[in-house]
């Protein structure tokens, strides 16, 4: 009889326990609903990665080439605007002349952008000027409506060699979709990771963004 009713109370708990765990999950996802609002939306949008087969429509982020200095951007740990474009010219403009340095323990971190939930995807130029072993960790920060930060979430971990090439599409991960119900606006940071890491990018692109 005493070993019916332990189970029992153990039932209960377990049970309360999955309640309260789903109720602090909606109010997490709820906290999310009526995020900030962007500092920056482009008005227009481009093809700049059709020469790679990506013929989706981008538009750039705030200063997302870099010639306007750090305009729209927050650096640290000694990551600087440098002279050297990508040599590219993605976005059309042959007399564009600068990128962004990123050297080990830096970090840059974006103005925010007009985001919907159709926003799936980060893409940007790249070389790698550090460790060959050392990659770019980008996460995607969302805003709260105070002018703070109300969620970090994982934007995922990119390489390349030395040489400029496009960065890999980068997805929002599944399981930050429902934590993005509501969000407006999101910003990007970009932090070099692992021993001796250090990367250079230029003219960074969210798509797709359409007008709203």
């Amino acid at each position: 009889m005493a070993a019916t009713v332990a189970r029992a109370g153990l039932r209960i708990t377990f049970g309360v326990a999955i309640i309260a765990a789903l109720i602090l999950s909606s109010t997490a996802k709820a906290g999310l609903i009526g995020t900030g609002s962007a500092a920056y939306c482009d008005p227009t949008s481009a093809q700049p990665f059709a020469a790679w087969g990506d013929s989706a429509s981008y538009a750039r982020l705030l200063n997302g080439g870099f010639e306007a200095g750090t305009t729209g951007w927050t650096l640290s740990g000694g990551a600087r605007v440098v002279s050297g474009n990508e040599p590219f010219f993605v976005d059309g403009n042959k007399k564009d002349s600068h990128s962004l340095l990123l050297p080990a323990g830096s970090s840059a971190y974006s103005s925010t952008v007009c985001f919907a939930l159709g926003d799936w995807h980060l893409r940007f130029l790249m070389r790698n000027v550090g460790s060959s072993s050392g990659q770019l960790h980008i996460q995607v920060v969302v805003p709260s409506l105070l002018g703070g930060v109300l969620a970090i979430l994982d934007g995922g971990t990119v390489s390349s060699g030395s040489a400029w090439t496009p960065s890999p599409r980068l997805e929002l991960l599944l399981c930050n979709v429902t934590s993005l119900l509501g969000t407006k606006a999101v910003a990007f940071r970009f932090t070099p990771v692992g021993y001796g890491a250090g990367y250079q990018i230029d003219d960074t692109y969210l798509d797709p963004w359409v007008d709203r």
